[in-house]
Parts: C-alpha cells; sequence; structure tokens
C-alpha cells in the first residue's frame, strides 16, 4: 500500500464532560460541530490536484485540523 500520511485532528471527548444535561449535551454537539466542519473541508478538497503535491495535501490536512466550526 506504501506510505501513508497522517496528521491530528484532536477533539476534546464530550464523554469525559460534567454538569448539567445541558452542559454535556452542549459538550456533545461542540464535537459534532467540529468533527462536520473538519470532514466538510476535507471532501471540499481538490484531491486530484493535491495528489501530485504531497507536501500541500499534507499543510491542508493540518489546516483543516485547526477548523473549530
Amino acid at each position: 500500500m506504501g506510505p501513508v500520511l497522517r496528521t491530528h485532528w484532536g477533539v476534546e471527548d464530550p464523554a469525559h464532560a460534567t454538569g448539567t444535561d445541558e452542559e454535556i449535551d452542549a459538550a456533545f454537539m461542540t464535537a459534532y460541530r467540529i468533527l462536520r466542519a473538519r470532514i466538510e473541508a476535507f471532501l471540499a478538497l481538490p484531491l486530484a490536484d493535491l495528489q501530485q503535491d504531497k507536501a500541500k495535501l499534507k499543510a491542508e490536512l493540518d489546516r483543516i485540523g485547526t477548523l473549530l466550526a
């Protein structure tokens, strides 16, 4: 399969949230919104173009990992 390009998209685990039901629900919604925004940004990338430039692809993936929602 060859070398793999990796990036880290850390998101705070909402399963560790404490507080009221509303605060816990808010933690899950925040994680959901962050992940959704990152996945949508990934799917919008011009992957056919970036496939030829691994450094640019890695930079784009890292940039996406900073999106908060």
